[in-house]
This record gives C-alpha cells, structure tokens and sequence, in this order.
C-alpha cells in the first residue's frame, strides 16, 4: 500500500475518535526541579502522566475539510487496551462505516454498499518503517506519545514548554507539553525527506475518569501538497465503563480486499 494511501487510512482510525458533562480544567501538577530537569530522561521526567486505562470509549462530532470537499461526520469509538480499537461512523443518525483494529489486521465495513475490505495492519504504517501498533493508535487517540518513551530525546525545556522527539531514519515524531500540566499540546510525524507531515493540536483538557483528556482537537495532514483537516469535539469519555465490540459481517457483503 502506497504512502498516500496509508496517510489515508491512518487518518480515518487514528482521529475517528465523542451524557454531557461539566468541564473541569486538568490537573496542575508540580514540575521536577531545574537541575533534575537537567540529568533527566524523557522516560523519567514523564512516566507519571502515563496513567494506567483498560477500556475507552467516546462519541464525536467530525467536520472534514479537503480542498472544496466538506463534511461533518458523527463516530463512536471503543478501545480495549493494547488490544483493540472499534469504530463506528455515519450521517444524521445513520451508520454508514464501521472499522476494527486488532493486532494483526484492519477492518473496513462499508454497510451503505454493503462491501468490505481487509487489510494487514501495514495499512497504518504511514508515518514508520514498521507498522504502527494498536497500542501506538491508542496513543494518538488520546492525547499519549506515540513510542514508548525511552525512545525520545528532550529537545525544549522552557519555563511553559516541554519538548521531546523521536528521529528515525525517515520520519520525526515530536511532542510538546504544557509544562504547567504536562499535557500533550501538539503531536507531530514529519516527513524528514519531504513536506509531508500530520498534527494534532489537543484543545480543553479536562479531568475524566482521572486522566487529563483533551475534549477538542484540530488535525491537519499534508501529503503531496494536498491537506487535509479535521475539527473534533469529544463528548461521553469514559476510561472506566466495561464496553464490547460488536463486528459481525453479513454473509450477502462482497469482499473487496
């Protein structure tokens, strides 16, 4: 699968992730001091935002935008920890699309044409030499590093920012943190060889189930010169709520892959 197409492809499942509830500002937290921050590690200074989940699940409301072409989707997503991620998009109230993310493999059920497809998880490799994980889909979902942390380097230390990235032969996957919370404000996979590049701006931390969850985001993806951007709105997140993951593929659908 070609790169434009897994761009494509991890777009859809990285950021297809929404009973109202009170905002609440995220959690302060008390910075190591200077000369710890100065010896420090990534992995050392940032373990402690790493709060341990099992199940995840959310509604969202999606406006797209490419070029002239503009839609607002609603989705609903469920995750269950390093295993699996499920997805379910549509259109005034009607499902259309429905996604499953395992260890091995991509699902895509298009129950408008009743079709789907199957892909190897290299479909979502779009931004590294080996596919991404589950685990590292999840990441991106909620507003986590990508890689484990022991793989970055910090690169900002300011009074308000906090910087660390991850350069691979290809690719450069950075992260910065407002320091105040040490909540992640811009994830970003950049191309080192051309423009291309994805990034999410996390917006409206609140506290959820106790971890600082970011309620909007905007994405915008660039890949050879077109660009891609995504308005999201998180409504119903629950880190806490035992969930299933409904897939089940009508024998009459036409595999298509």
């Amino acid at each position: 699968m070609n790169r434009v197409v897994s761009l494509s492809v991890m777009m859809c499942v990285v950021f297809f992730a929404c009973k109202s509830r009170k905002k609440v500002t995220p959690q302060v937290v008390v910075p190591p001091t200077d000369s710890a921050m100065a010896v420090a590690t990534a992995e050392s200074i940032l373990s402690f935002t790493l709060k341990d989940w099992k199940y995840f699940s959310s509604k969202i409301d999606i406006d797209y935008r490419n070029g002239d072409d503009k839609k607002s989707i609603t989705a609903n997503i469920r995750m269950l920890k390093d295993s699996l991620v499920w997805i379910s998009a549509g259109l005034f109230g009607i499902e259309g699309a429905r996604i499953l993310i395992n260890k091995d493999s991509v699902v895509l059920m298009d129950r408008i044409n009743k079709k789907y497809s199957v892909f190897r998880n290299e479909a979502i490799s779009g931004f590294s030499d080996v596919p991404l994980t589950v685990t590292q889909v999840q990441n991106l979902i909620i507003a986590k590093p990508v890689f484990a942390l022991k793989l970055y380097e910090i690169t900002v230390n300011t009074d308000a920012v906090f910087g660390i990235d991850y350069e691979q032969e290809k690719f450069v996957t950075s992260h910065r943190y407002v320091k105040q919370f040490f909540t992640i404000d811009t994830t970003m996979i950049r191309d080192r060889t051309t423009p291309n590049f994805a990034m999410a701006k996390y917006q409206d931390y609140s506290v959820v189930n106790g971890h600082n969850f970011p309620m909007t985001s905007h994405v915008t993806a660039t890949n050879g010169g077109k660009q891609v951007e995504l308005d999201l709105k998180f409504q119903d997140v629950d880190f806490e709520t035992e969930i299933n993951f409904p897939f089940n593929i009508p024998s009459s659908f036409e595999k298509t892959r």
